[in-house]
């Protein structure tokens, strides 16, 4: 799927909320556990500054009408199932990466394809991250990215599924790094789920209209063998408080699947 021209004109110069998504969801911070520390100290040193690119959708004026895109083939696996189906008022999103925008990658290749990257690391760092990713014992990784039929919102949710010990380890490091770059705004409580955390931004040059600046709101938790990784973001006004519901959606069904939604 090739997404609509991204909301490039109000990137934000403050942070770079694609650092958090490497920092803090899914497969982008497993090179985080088993005690690859070498990742701490460059993660101080992070370029927040770098613009991002956010994907707005077209109105539902200007979409064209017709025969919709049929919903790509995922190969079947336990880990899709468990991510927050589609409901009526949501249609798949943009492109999350190469992958596509519902896709699944098993354990195994998401490893390979983190070890074959060229990071710029030195031998001894590769040798460190590799013996931490082998120390997750991954079983794979299923994302799904939701466009808000009714408005410009986007929503992304990754499932991470490994060793529950080395999960629960880089997830405490990673709430903190919400909890870091989340600014001073209150981010919604999770009822039900006290060991959620949320983190709210706002993207956007500072003086730039407010109804041009995007919200974002960035969620983390850990369930049994499985680390949710969640996003939503888009134009004022957005309902943080709405998308903390999303995410107690995603969870919910990640414990009984089928009853959620």
């Amino acid at each position: 799927m090739t997404a609509p021209e991204a909301a490039s004109a109000g990137a934000p110069r403050a942070r770079s909320r694609r650092t958090v998504a490497l920092i803090a969801g899914g497969l982008g911070i497993a090179v985080l556990a088993g005690g690859a520390l070498w990742a701490a100290g460059r993660m101080a040193d992070a370029d927040r500054t770098a613009p991002t690119r956010y994907w707005v959708a077209e109105s539902a004026d200007s979409r064209p009408t017709g025969t919709p895109e049929p919903v790509p083939t995922v190969p079947p696996n336990d880990l899709t199932g468990k991510l927050l189906p589609l409901s009526a008022d949501f249609e798949l999103g943009p492109d999350l990466d190469a992958e596509g925008n519902d896709f699944y990658v098993s354990g195994e290749r998401a490893l390979q394809t983190v070890k074959d990257a060229d990071t710029g690391l030195s031998g001894e760092e590769r040798a460190q991250r590799d013996k931490a990713l082998d120390g997750l014992k991954l079983k794979g990784v299923a994302a799904r990215s939701y466009h808000h039929l009714r408005d410009q919102q986007v929503m992304e949710i990754q499932l991470t599924q490994a060793d529950p010990q080395a999960l629960a380890k880089f997830s405490e490091f990673s709430k903190k790094i919400l909890e870091l770059l989340g600014g001073d705004r209150d981010a919604p409580k999770i009822e039900g789920f006290p060991d959620a955390k949320c983190s709210l931004s706002v993207l956007g040059k500072e003086k730039k209209e407010e109804q041009q600046k995007i919200d974002t709101i960035d969620c983390e938790a850990l369930q049994g063998d499985v680390l949710v990784s969640f996003r939503m973001y888009g134009p004022k006004p957005f309902s943080a408080n709405d998308a903390a519901g999303l995410f107690k959606q995603q969870l919910n069904h990640l414990k009984s699947p089928g009853e959620s939604v």
